[in-house]
């Protein structure tokens, strides 16, 4: 019997300190980083089945990156145009994509098949400048400085071509 009140102990004490380190990981400071970004354009496809009681069926396709902004977080952590995203963080991208959007400032690793080779990429998300969308304004993924949060540039987005 004190064998099964010893093991008892850390299931208590586990019971009693999750709900305060589950509230520390969603506390303001978390939740005042905005969705994250890497700063590529990404393309999917998928490949749509008819069966034989004209219900159909569709098999998404891994993410592929059409092209990567100069200077952003993804040019930083080595993705290239071309790049079929496979995993992030374990999650596969088709079979098990991860659950929640990553916030700037979080380490994201990722997975690549490139050339015929998987290629294991880490990149530091970055945030939107301007954070919102706005018309005729083009949107630029940035790197954080760093613990501050802020932009790594102080160079503001630009006018979007045509307008």
């Amino acid at each position: 019997m004190r064998r099964s009140s010893l093991v008892s102990i850390p299931v208590a004490a586990a019971a009693l300190l999750l709900p305060a380190a589950l509230a520390a990981q969603t506390s303001t400071p978390g939740a005042s980083r905005p969705t994250g970004c890497r700063g590529t354009m990404t393309a999917g496809s998928s490949t749509t089945l008819t069966r034989t009681d004209g219900s159909t069926v569709v098999f998404p396709d891994y993410p592929v990156i059409e092209s990567v902004q100069p200077g952003s977080p993804a040019e930083a952590g080595g993705m290239k145009g071309g790049d079929m995203l496979v995993v992030q963080d374990g999650h596969d991208m088709v079979g098990n994509p991860p659950a929640q959007p990553r916030l700037a400032g979080d380490t994201v690793h990722y997975i690549v098949r490139r050339d015929g080779a998987e290629v294991p990429l880490t990149v530091v998300l970055g945030a939107w400048d301007p954070a919102q969308e706005t018309p005729d304004v083009e949107r630029v993924c940035r790197p954080l400085a760093g613990p501050g949060q802020a932009l790594a540039s102080p160079e503001r987005s630009r006018p979007r071509a045509g307008g």
